[in-house]
């Protein structure tokens, strides 16, 4: 540990002269400029105080070693050259600090910035704070990362911060998560011993984060499995289990990806960007987060977005790769009325590749996968960069129900399927027929529609009905097929259109 006397041998402390008191009374543990007298008096035992002007002003050179003595300071450096008196050499030996002089044409920044390197630099006091760092580090298991950036940059003294990318400008350091990098660690400055902690400190965000995304990673396959069970109060049990909040009331947004989803060990920017949205989702749908307070919403608070109603949400949302698509699913404790007078969250928030739906709120397990089957409708009708609210679908909401519903799909294509059996026709069958029962058995229309003469509607109106041996003019055959081929078109044709994949 470095006293005065080493100090004075550094080329920054080359320029200061010792007016009185020892120089080797107390270990030198920092350097401190002050420029008040209650910083002074505020200063860490063991500090070497650099005053400056202003400072002195305000208190005399004796009422400065009195103070520093009672708060077992090393030294005081006095700005520019000083005198000494019988008095002032004989409270400094009794108070145990040195008392030290500036040079005139030196700056209190270089002087402070050098003590200050040449006290870092000390091996002995390198070890203690790295020690102390680490300690304080080790003794946070649970806390989170705003709370062990906050530790490790008090305990070091300088300010780390975590960044995606690294500042060329800045030392940094890289956080691993599974072996892969997930960020950096920075600081500035040259102390080595915020160096040595900056790795402590990377490794247990990386530790911290791997925790998270496990955890996270079960909710996910919980909620899953909750949407695809048959046996709902298992699955739910399980879910809880895993802290997935099944119990609250469920808004869902599902959105979808052209793409058909990521492959299995490759990037996902659909996911990543849907991540990355749903911290900024509850404000533009009229939920809070809690204890974050209206931050999605910027610098607008809820009640000036006109959103209506409002709820806190009682568990950050879910996002996961689910069928098709995206699906993000957001639980308050109380219904929320999502902000009747808005059409839709703003399209910043959406990957611009996908079309997007905004399910119900609904109550508990089975409101949960509702909304999730809604959401997933309501995306289907909607087109590249859209949002479709379900409760916005008027009568169509029964089609788009169906049309998401995988059970109700695999129905009507099983009962339209033997269709492919009529060869060249097999391509224009649906369409066909689809356009025949919607003019309520018009060849005429239905001609217009195609494009067709009349007679070569009749022609393969007469074909489907005996491939698919129906009666068409029997009301519950022709409702379950028109009901088949608009949830077939739906799902296989251009989302928000009625325009068939080939009509001719």
């Amino acid at each position: 540990m470095r006293r005065v006397s080493d100090l004075l041998r550094t080329p920054a402390g080359r320029r200061l002269t010792l007016v009185a008191g020892p120089w080797d009374a107390r270990e030198v543990g920092s350097v401190v400029l002050v420029d008040e007298m209650r910083e002074l008096a505020s200063a860490a035992p063991g500090a070497l105080a650099i005053l400056s002007r202003h400072a002195m002003r305000s208190c005399d050179v004796l009422d400065a070693l009195r103070l520093a003595g009672r708060g077992g300071l090393a030294g005081i450096v006095l700005p520019g050259p000083s005198g000494t008196s019988p008095e002032m050499v004989e409270l400094a030996r009794r108070e145990g600090v040195a008392l030290l002089a500036g040079a005139s044409d030196h700056s209190l920044s270089d002087t402070v910035l050098g003590l200050s390197a040449a006290v870092r630099a000390d091996p002995g006091l390198l070890l203690r704070r790295t020690r102390e760092a680490i300690d304080g580090l080790g003794a946070m298991e649970g806390a989170g990362e705003d709370d062990i950036l906050r530790a490790a940059s008090a305990s070091v003294g300088v300010a780390y911060v975590v960044a995606d990318l690294a500042d060329p400008a800045a030392n940094a350091t890289v956080i691993r998560v599974g072996g892969r990098p997930d960020g950096y660690v920075c600081w500035e400055g040259e102390d080595p011993a915020a160096a040595i902690v900056a790795q402590v400190v990377a490794t247990t965000l990386g530790r911290v984060r791997a925790a998270a995304r496990e955890a996270e990673a079960a909710r996910e396959r919980a909620l899953l499995a909750l949407l695809g069970a048959k046996d709902t109060r298992t699955a739910a049990r399980r879910a809880r289990h895993e802290g997935v909040p099944v119990d609250g009331w469920h808004v869902a947004v599902f959105l979808r990806d052209p793409g058909g989803g990521a492959t299995p060990g490759a990037a996902d920017p659909v996911l990543r960007e849907a991540r990355r949205a749903a911290a900024a989702l509850p404000g533009a749908l009229g939920l809070r987060n809690k204890g974050l307070g209206d931050r999605g919403l910027g610098d607008k608070g809820l009640g000036d977005a006109g959103l209506g109603g409002t709820a806190d949400l009682s568990a950050p949302p879910l996002v996961t790769r689910w069928q098709d698509g995206v699906l993000v699913l957001l639980t308050a404790d109380e219904r929320t009325t999502l902000g009747a007078g808005l059409p839709h969250p703003p399209r910043a928030l959406w990957p611009s590749v996908t079309g997007a739906g905004i399910g119900t709120c609904q109550a508990g397990p089975d409101g949960l996968r509702r909304t999730a089957s809604q959401a997933r409708a309501a995306a289907a009708r909607a087109a590249a960069g859209e949002v479709v609210r379900f409760d916005r679908l008027g009568v169509h909401a029964l089609l788009a129900e169906l049309s998401g519903s995988e059970s109700a799909l695999v129905a009507a294509r099983d009962m339209l399927a033997p269709l492919e059996r009529l060869g060249a026709l097999s391509a224009h069958a649906v369409p066909t027929l689809k356009a025949y029962l919607d003019s309520w058995g018009s060849r005429t229309r239905a001609a217009e529609l195609l494009n067709l003469h009349p007679n070569a509607v009749a022609h393969r109106i007469r074909r489907i009905a005996e491939a698919l041996d129906a009666d068409l003019s029997d009301p519950q055959t022709r409702f379950a097929l028109q009901l088949a081929c608009h949830v077939v078109l739906d799902h296989d044709c251009l989302p928000g259109t009625t325009t068939p994949i080939s009509s001719s």
